[in-house]
């Protein structure tokens, strides 16, 4: 764990804030990458992280081939881009999976797409180009013929021994079919990281469930799961726990040798019915917990036992904010992804920000394609209790703190689609 802690035990108002990117540095620079690795067949690889370089073993494709359904022709010398009015003898024909016989000077063989070319062939022309004459015996062509049209030469997509996938890739349908192009059809990746969650306050109702006075559904229970599953993380649920410090530390004590990371929700404030914090500095460590930020100030993180800890803001869209600028980047470089920092493009503000704020702040906000540089408009409500914006928006602008700007300004923006695999 990082040696730069914060004293965790003293009052809210005396501990300095954090800025963003210095909470990012300090959690990225404590998540540690899984050592742990096993093979797995294609079929069972999809979102796994990639445990070692793919090197292929074969030539992609192995023979020169045809890329067009036409005609396989040894064009003479004389023939070569020259004006058409050639005829051609067909003599063979091609489909893919077989092979040709050798093509003499004049000849034609019909072609299909894939099929390997022929032994004297030296272009291809396409079926559209060619006029079948003397009761489909021959071909006749018009226009002048350059050669080696239309054939995909040996090694054309991959050579021997070039690497195809690297060391860290969450992989892709497309990685596999990569994979499977080459012979491979089983990948190392590393271990599924395993995360444990539960969930305080005695005001949480499970949805379904009749309210009563004072009370709200558990979102942020649902919300952190489907972050974790859309992570491919293995999860160790216990939901919503008592209120009290004691049920606190046995659910922590029960998750703790059994997990890479365990989570919550709410309980990381200094209240004197925020439990969580304390339970974390009883059995472990609390690292820092208070970010120059909006939404999203309390987040703690710290460790206990062989596990981290990570523990959101209870407010819903606070949760959600500081699971994908913090958590995210911290699992996925545990997972072993090579690349786990978030993407951010420049987007134009179609808002004036008139007031210059203290904190970094998060908008929520939703891109407008239709105009050039792309703009976005914030959402009008930006509580972090206000869930129904995460829905309508496409992503975050960040607003930097003490900063103010007229519509146009360019600014980054988190894109929520990116940030959600």
């Amino acid at each position: 764990m990082d040696n730069q802690s914060v004293d965790c035990g003293c009052e809210e108002n005396s501990q300095p804030l954090l800025s963003t990117s210095e909470a990012l540095r300090f959690l990225t620079n404590a998540a540690n990458c899984t050592s742990n690795t096993n093979m797995v067949k294609l079929d069972d690889a999809l979102s796994q992280v990639l445990a070692q370089d793919i090197q292929s073993k074969i030539n992609i494709p192995g023979f020169d081939n045809s890329a067009m359904d036409g005609y396989a022709i040894n064009l003479k010398d004389n023939q070569v881009n020259t004006p058409g009015g050639f005829f051609f003898d067909i003599v063979d024909r091609i489909p893919a999976g077989s092979t040709g016989n050798e093509l003499a000077p004049g000849c034609a063989a019909r072609i299909f797409t894939g099929a390997p070319i022929p032994k004297g062939a030296n272009t291809v022309i396409m079926q559209e180009e060619c006029e079948l004459i003397e009761n489909e015996s021959k071909i006749e062509i018009y226009r002048p013929i350059s050669l080696n049209e239309n054939i995909r030469p040996l090694g054309n997509d991959i050579k021997t021994g070039v690497v195809i996938l690297e060391k860290g890739i969450k992989l892709k349908p497309q990685d596999i079919a990569l994979a499977a192009s080459v012979g491979v059809n089983a990948l190392s990746v590393f271990h599924q990281i395993k995360v444990g969650v539960f969930f305080t306050g005695d005001e949480l109702v499970k949805p379904g469930d009749e309210l009563k006075p004072g009370q709200i559904y558990n979102s942020n229970q649902y919300a952190l799961i489907a972050l974790l599953k859309n992570l491919n993380c293995k999860i160790i649920n216990l939901n919503t726990i008592k209120d009290t410090f004691k049920a606190t530390v046995e659910a922590l004590k029960s998750l703790k040798d059994q997990c890479d990371l365990i989570m919550t929700t709410g309980g990381v404030s200094v209240g004197e019915e925020d439990h969580v914090k304390p339970a974390v500095q009883s059995l472990g460590e609390l690292n820092l917990w208070r970010i120059k930020m909006k939404p999203g100030k309390p987040l703690a993180f710290g460790k206990i036992g062989n596990s981290a800890f990570i523990g959101l803001p209870g407010n819903p869209v606070s949760a959600m904010v500081t699971f994908l600028l913090f958590a995210r980047p911290f699992i996925k470089k545990l997972q072993g992804c090579r690349d786990y920092h978030n993407t951010t493009y420049q987007v134009a503000a179609n808002f004036d920000w008139h007031r210059s704020k203290p904190r970094r702040e998060f908008v929520r906000v939703r891109l407008d394609q239709t105009q050039i540089p792309i703009q976005v408009n914030q959402y009008p409500k930006q509580g972090s209790d206000v869930l129904s914006s995460m829905v309508w928006a496409d992503g975050f602008a960040e607003i930097p703190e003490k900063t103010t700007f007229k519509k146009g300004q360019l600014i980054n923006f988190y894109p929520l689609n990116e940030m959600m695999l």
